[in-house]
């Protein structure tokens, strides 16, 4: 471009192209390419794979190569700077980016800057280069760099070239200047003819302010309070007009109410609402009149409510009286207008919102009245011969069937109806036409929906199967009621909550007999314990019926018995025989009430026993922890019924014929774990009570050297044989026989394991005291085999089965009354009776014990080996 005969070169609008581009990372503006001092690394590139990322987000290459465009054509200025940063492109970081967002910024704040390409006279070049020679912070070289060329041709060449130019220019300057001269001596004349006109228009202008201006600010006063005027006297006129129309539709509905037309004053008095809806709030405020009209209006108003409700009041009536000490009940219709007034009246109501609260309230007292003894005794209707009249009758107490209440409430229905409920409460020229018993429907039906379900239907709901077929009759007829209410309107056809209940209706059997069992199951795990029936199959006891037994086994296939398998001999509660019988009733119940819903009554069954595994523990838990009766009662129950579950399930799938697996088998462990549980923790008490016995007293200590501490050791034991007899009191006839056997001798074999142990580690035992301790073992010894014979069986002989450490006791009992001799002779080598029973160590400490050190003590000591 050339300017004042001066020729230069830029790139003012790809510079202002590039910073558009990049102005959405919004660089500074700098007042130099690179700042004094600043000093780029390596170091600054990024390290970690975050840091990479970032930056390969960034245009840090495309910027770098607009910035070296403009660089090595117009803007020399910039080049050290773009050298600087190009020498990490290959890896920029964070702070490199922002030092090219820098260079942008100085870029734009110098845009205007231009190569001036006009003659030089003096061509004097300088050239620079870092003067540490290590500004390179990463090879600590110089990084200035002198490109040499031949600048002297170049600058003569462009010297022709500008004088060329000139030349040229100079031309075009003469040409111009002779066409503008005309131009300019035009332009002299018309500046004059210009200035004339503006004297002129400041003299005009200012005369107007002078002389006009005042005149026109009073006129426009004027013209304000005109229009003010106005509105006031427009607001006025609607106030007038609005008192006009309020006074006379309070005329015509206060004329029109006296005469009885009811219809008309309430569409008077609606209009009259519409229109003082419109009036304007200040008026009713500010002008009495109106404020005053609004007050009649609002009481006429309530004295039409007040006289239709009066109407309908007297219109319609519930009477309750009594008669021979019974209550009974009349809905009358009294009749008092005409059947034009009474459609009048019940449109007014309608229009007036009245209608629905005064169903409501009609609505009320028939729920409350007139239903409720219809479901709650038997009664009778009378129809009066002279007036509209229905009188009900109390004949009984009782709750009649749903059948009966049904045509009770067709008749009651039907009467409301014909007499007064079938006038329409919709003017003619509405679009849909409605009844006075659809809206007394759709105030009370939902109402009385809930209570013909609640009082009527749920109660005639069936506990047994047996009941179904009359329970089907039932909802037949509450099919038949729900249609005749539709056909009155009172409840729509798309459904309200009786027709809702009627239809599933299917299930709520097997629900009530589901919720009945469970409560019924409930009751029988509640009741005692201790009321014991027997049950089981006794065991042989003479010897020709156990030969029997043997044979029988002998000739089988399997080689069991016929009574393997059968339950023996013991007392339960009669609660769980109920439970069991119940669980059969429950199995009545499903095959007779249809394959839909056996099913669960099957799970029901199921449930009862998971119940009966959670209440029964819990309910009497003091008792079964703490009465060995109750718990060998408990552990029989739970024995018992695991016993009866194993077979129940084939009794289910025998009856209804599926292939769906029905099966109580899964819940056998954990009801037998109940019981054993119980069992147990009762033995260890047992136990605990025995060793208690044995060890309070310090009965055997670790020596016995005279009569007291024998005649201790005695009473213990005389106590743990009362203890034991005290339980085979309680447990022989309600345990099955084997259960008490290994029970009584597992505390038995408890009493003798601790005295062996006392007795073995005792280091001293005197010889009378050991006479004594004999005498005491032979009471144990004697007593002991009486709790293994029950009235069922005789199993002393077999005492050793059950008592494990019976027969190690007797070798005890015989060391203590035998000689060293004795006592040796038994050891036999290790091939005797008690070395059958006894360690080497154990025979040898008691031989320490009983006798003294001598040569034969020393010999015997030998033997033992």
């Amino acid at each position: 471009m050339e300017v004042d005969g001066k020729l230069f070169i830029h790139q003012n609008s790809y510079i202002d192209k590039v910073c558009n581009l990049y102005s959405k990372f919004k660089f500074p503006i700098s007042s130099l390419p690179i700042p004094k001092g600043q000093v780029l690394s390596k170091l600054d590139s990024p390290c970690t794979k975050q840091e990479v990322e970032e930056m390969s987000n960034l245009p840090h290459r495309n910027l770098l190569g607009s910035l070296a465009f403009i660089a090595g054509r117009t803007r020399p200025d910039i080049v050290y700077a773009v050298n600087l940063l190009s020498q990490f492109q290959s890896n920029p970081g964070i702070k490199h980016w922002q030092s090219l967002l820098k260079l942008l910024g100085y870029l734009q704040s110098t845009r205007n800057y231009k190569l001036d390409l006009s003659k030089v006279n003096n061509l004097n070049l300088k050239c620079y280069s870092d003067s540490d020679f290590a500004a390179d912070r990463d090879d600590r070289v110089s990084i200035g760099k002198l490109a040499k060329e031949n600048i002297v041709l170049k600058v003569v060449d462009l010297k022709r070239k500008l004088e060329d130019i000139k030349l040229e220019v100079q031309d075009n300057l003469k040409r111009r200047y002779v066409d503008f001269i005309p131009q300019y001596l035009k332009l002299d004349k018309l500046i004059e003819d210009i200035d004339d006109v503006t004297s002129e228009y400041e003299s005009l202008r200012s005369q107007v302010e002078k002389e006009i201006r005042p005149q026109m600010v009073s006129s426009v006063v004027e013209f304000e309070d005109v229009i003010e005027d106005l509105k006031k006297v427009k607001e006025l006129k609607t106030a007038v007009s609005d008192m006009i129309s309020l006074h006379q539709l309070l005329e015509d509905a206060k004329k029109t109410l006296s005469k009885g037309g009811y219809l008309n004053s309430v569409r008077c008095l609606l209009e009259l609402e519409k229109v003082v809806g419109k009036v304007d709030p200040n008026y009713k405020k500010n002008i009495a009149a109106i404020s005053t009209l609004i007050s009649e209006f609002i009481v006429a108003r309530e004295d039409a409510i007040y006289q239709l409700e009066t109407l309908w009041r007297q219109e319609i009536t519930i009477i309750s009286s009594s008669k021979n000490g019974k209550k009974t009940l009349s809905i009358k219709f009294n009749k008092t207008t005409t059947e034009g007034e009474c459609k009048e009246i019940l449109l007014a109501l309608r229009l007036l919102k009245q209608l629905k609260p005064m169903l409501k309230e009609f609505g009320k007292k028939f729920l409350n009245e007139v239903c409720e003894m219809l479901l709650s005794r038997t009664v009778k209707l009378e129809l009066s011969d002279k007036a509209p009249e229905l009188y009900i009758y109390i004949v009984n107490e009782h709750s009649p069937e749903p059948s009966q209440i049904f045509d009770l409430l067709k008749t009651i229905f039907k009467f409301l109806h014909d007499e007064f409920f079938h006038f329409p409460v919709t003017s003619p020229e509405e679009e849909f036409s409605q009844s006075a018993m659809n809206e007394f429907g759709s105030v009370i039906s939902e109402e009385f929906s809930e209570l013909i379900i609640e009082k009527c239907l749920k109660m005639a709901i069936p506990k047994q199967s047996k009941q179904l077929e009359t329970f089907h009759k039932e909802i037949h007829a509450a099919e038949e009621f729900c249609r005749f209410l539709q056909e009155l309107e009172f409840i729509s056809c798309s459904g309200s909550n009786l027709q809702n209940f009627i239809y599933s209706v299917d299930t709520l059997p097997a629900n009530k007999m589901a919720q009945d069992l469970l409560s019924r199951a409930r009751s029988l795990m509640k009741k005692s314990l201790h009321k014991t029936v027997s049950v089981g199959y006794e065991s042989p006891t003479n010897a020709a019926a156990l030969k029997n037994g043997l044979n029988e086994m002998v000739n089988t296939q399997n080689g069991l018995s016929a009574a393997t398998f059968l339950f023996p001999k013991c007392q339960i509660s009669e609660s769980v025989k109920d439970l069991i019988s119940l669980l059969l009733v429950v199995k009545e119940e499903a095959k007779n009430i249809g394959p839909a819903h056996a099913f669960k009554l099957y799970y029901v069954a199921r449930n009862i026993c998971e119940l009966y595994c959670c209440v029964v523990p819990t309910y009497h838990k003091k008792e079964i922890e703490s009465i060995p009766q109750q718990t060998a009662i408990f552990h029989n129950n739970c024995m018992f019924l695991a016993h009866q579950l194993y077979t129940l399930g084939s009794l289910y799938q025998s009856d209804f014929q599926t292939e769906i697996s029905m099966t109580f088998v899964d819940l056998v462990p954990e009801v037998k774990k109940l019981g054993t549980e119980a069992f147990l923790a009762q033995m260890r008490h047992q136990k605990h009570q025995l060793l208690q016995l044995l060890q309070e007293q310090q009965a055997f200590g670790s020596n016995i050297l005279d009569d007291g501490a024998v005649s201790t050791a005695e009473k213990s034991i005389r106590q743990c044989l009362y203890q034991l007899q005290l339980l085979k009191n309680v447990w022989a006839e309600i345990l099955p026989v084997e259960v008490y056997f290994k029970s009584i001798g597992t505390l038995l074999n408890t009493c003798l394991e601790e005295i062996i142990l006392r007795i073995s580690s005792m280091e001293d035992i005197a010889a009378e005291a050991a006479g004594q301790l004999d005498s005491s073992f032979v009471i144990l010894i004697n007593q002991s085999p009486d709790f293994f014979k029950v009235p069922a069986i005789d199993k002393t002989d077999s005492i050793h089965f059950y008592v494990r450490n019976w027969f190690k006791f007797q070798e005890l009992q015989l060391i203590l009354s035998a000689s060293m001799r004795e006592i040796v002779d038994r050891w036999a080598s290790g091939k005797g009776p008690l070395a059958a029973h006894f360690k080497a160590a154990e025979v040898k400490h008691l031989i320490r014990a009983l006798f003294q050190n001598t040569e034969r003590r020393a010999a015997a000591l030998a033997k033992i080996k």
